[in-house]
């Protein structure tokens, strides 16, 4: 399942860089071979993407649904997400809370929250963090319910969240595990797109530092649903600030989340350039 996953992971990159594909051409890219017949691969193709709602296949060709396209910035919606967890490993802690909040033309329309019952004893440091008790999560929703509701929720929007790989660990994590399946691409991260914005001009990119740069009506406080508002309020704020450099489309607000390319130099190239060869002197 896992080899399935990434070569459908493959097929959308390519397809967002060339746009729709033949089914020849697709069913080449997705099942790794230089020789296929129309009919062939057609009906592979049919059967390999008729789970993954990233892709339309028609029979003779391939495509990305409508809501891969590159939408405006002011048209995008996004579901900004946040989790409470047990601790701060994804691989031996649990999710205890998760709230999320849809963005659509710029503005809060929609939220979604839950407890979530970890099915662990709660540590003290989290109860005094979050002012959760575990009396109260014993009662909550199992995990796999409550990522069945968020999946509904969320539909194909972008999910968003801040410092948005910790996130995607629990998430991924539980996802697998409870429902086999992965997210269809990874979180915009707030943090990373604040470090690009506002490079000189904020000393920390935390979700608290942020929320007070910009006012945001709602404060963090570690709780899920407040936390995901205050970073759905922040990235309204930086949505806007990319749209005064230029950015008009998601692929570019992305563009800018993006980790910065270093460039990478092999060692004699390094060794040029610490010890420059010395001109030898005419006889």
């Amino acid at each position: 399942m896992q080899l399935a996953l990434d070569a459908l992971d493959r097929l959308v990159d390519t397809l967002e860089e060339r746009g729709p594909l033949s089914a020849v051409e697709a069913a080449r890219s997705l099942f790794a071979t230089s020789s296929i017949s129309n009919g062939l691969a057609c009906s592979l193709l049919s059967d390999a993407t008729a789970g993954d709602s990233r892709l339309v296949c028609n029979g003779a060709t391939v495509s990305l649904t409508e809501s891969r396209a590159d939408p405006l910035l002011e048209d995008a919606e996004f579901v900004v997400f946040d989790l409470e967890t047990t601790g701060l490993s994804a691989a031996r802690n649990q999710i205890c809370e998760l709230g999320a909040v849809r963005v659509r033309a710029l503005e809060l329309v929609d939220s979604y929250q839950s407890l979530v019952n970890p099915r662990v004893a709660l540590p003290e440091p989290v109860a005094r963090l979050t002012g959760l008790r575990e009396q109260e999560l014993r009662h909550a929703p199992s995990v796999a319910t409550v990522l069945r509701r968020f999946l509904d929720f969320a539909g194909d929007d972008l999910l968003v969240a801040h410092n948005a790989r910790f996130d995607q660990g629990f998430l991924e994590g539980q996802l697998l595990r409870v429902h086999g399946r992965r997210l269809s691409e990874p979180p915009l991260c707030t943090a990373a797109l604040a470090r690009r914005l506002l490079e000189g001009r904020v000393r920390r990119v935390g979700l608290a530092s942020l929320a007070n740069f910009f006012g945001v009506s709602t404060r963090p406080c570690h709780r899920a649903l407040p936390d995901a508002e205050a970073t759905a309020e922040v990235l309204v704020h930086l949505i806007g600030l990319a749209q005064e450099l230029g950015a008009r489309r998601l692929s570019e607000l992305r563009a800018l989340a993006a980790p910065r390319k270093r460039r990478v130099y092999d060692k004699r190239s390094l060794a040029r350039r610490s010890h420059p060869a010395r001109r030898l002197p005419l006889p």
